[in-house]
């Protein structure tokens, strides 16, 4: 069985490369090297790693003691022949070809023979990366999630001529580090990215189209659908130029397919220099201390915010359900509407369109404010006259 490295080397002191560069010397407990072409970008990183772990003590998940070991196993690497006693190199450059390739080629002239370099590449493919390479049996994917200390997963990576000892290294170094790790083919996203390419390919369209705001996707993302984060915040997290790098990577590799079109609004963010959290200015506007966007959704009525009549009319389940929910917050709740009676506040149709039978039209309820639950058709369908607004829920 594989070992995990016993000195491991993170080249790129950005976001990713601080977050891969916190699990190897804290979770992994292992020798750090980190380094960045760039001295300002290789500070700003090693103080970002320091601050993430006093941050960490004053929150309680770790000891005063364990931070400062690991701060101790954190060192910078001023140049790449710093990093030649590595036995793991996981590089977090930008996603361009010509920048991976030519370090991996520069990389593979310093390290040992057997030391495995890693690109953490999202959408590159690895076969392609490890072609300049001297040793392209040693090298492989190692795609960590943003941000690395939190998500938990990692995906190994094999090209083509990646060795089994190296996907083992790999492996290993990532089960070190606390990560579930599971094996991905070296296509178009991977695994991950390839199965949540579409959320946000789709958000962008909805707002080419202009059917609904940054915000409002959002929100549906997050209270319809669970999403911890709306793909709007999520391109925000992970750089809008990354993305837009991502997006032309799907669309070149597969040779023009329709559904991996870039978007338009992409390019223009990049433009414009909103790039995201990193900026200061994405697809939302940031505060000075790189704090997160605060999603303005409001909460959920208390017991007792309820005042008046609601008719929730129906025999579907959702009907059921949102009569209990009415009645929860206080609200007094019938299933019908009496014409004689108290004036309802709110109608909710749930009926699906009933029809009349004299004259084949949905049938209206009379009496107050409608909203028209349109899970099948189309609001005009339900109601011809005009009168009500349309909604969905999910289950």
């Amino acid at each position: 069985m594989a070992s995990a490295p016993s000195v491991i080397g993170v080249v790129g002191a950005g976001t990713m490369g601080a977050g891969i560069a916190q699990l190897a010397c804290q979770a992994a407990g292992t020798r750090t090297l980190l380094h960045d072409p760039f001295p300002e970008a290789l500070e700003r990183g090693v103080a970002h790693v320091r601050a993430q772990l006093a941050r960490g003590v004053e929150r309680g998940r770790w000891s005063a003691d364990d931070a400062e070991a690991a701060e101790g196993r954190l060192e910078p690497a001023d140049s790449l022949e710093g990093l030649a006693e590595c036995e793991l190199v996981i590089e977090a450059a930008p996603e361009v070809p010509e920048v991976k390739r030519e370090l991996f080629e520069r990389l593979s002239a310093i390290v040992a023979p057997d030391c495995v370099l890693a690109t953490n590449t999202s959408s590159l493919p690895v076969t392609g990366v490890a072609a300049a390479a001297a040793h392209p049996e040693r090298v492989v994917g190692m795609h960590f999630f943003n941000p690395a200390p939190v998500m938990r997963l990692v995906e190994v990576i094999a090209g083509e001529q990646s060795a089994e000892a190296a996907i083992a290294r790999a492996r290993a170094t990532g089960e070190a580090m606390g990560r579930r790790v599971i094996l991905a083919a070296d296509g178009p996203g991977f695994l991950v990215n390839r199965c949540g390419r579409p959320f946000g390919m789709e958000a962008l369209r909805l707002a080419q189209e202009r059917l609904a705001g940054f915000e409002q996707i959002d929100r549906i993302c997050r209270l319809g659908a669970g999403f911890r984060m709306g793909p709007f915040e999520l391109m925000d997290l992970v750089g809008v130029d990354t993305g837009y790098d991502v997006q032309r990577s799907f669309w070149e590799l597969s040779f023009g397919e329709p559904r991996w079109r870039p978007s338009p609004i992409t390019a223009r963010m990049v433009a414009a220099g909103r790039l995201g959290r990193k900026a200061g200015r994405g697809y939302y506007e940031y505060p000075d201390d790189g704090g997160p966007h605060r999603p303005d959704d409001a909460e959920p009525p208390a017991p007792g915010d309820g005042h008046g009549l609601v008719v929730v009319a129906g025999d579907l389940p959702v009907a059921g359900a949102l009569r209990e929910a009415a009645a929860a917050v206080g609200y007094t709740v019938a299933d019908a509407v009496d014409l004689g009676g108290e004036p309802p506040w709110l109608i909710v149709d749930c009926g699906l369109g009933e029809l009349d039978e004299e004259s084949g039209d949905p049938e209206p309820l009379q009496g107050g404010p409608r909203l028209v639950l349109c899970a099948d058709g189309s609001l005009a369908a339900l109601d011809p006259a005009g009168t009500a607004a349309g909604f969905h829920v999910l289950p």
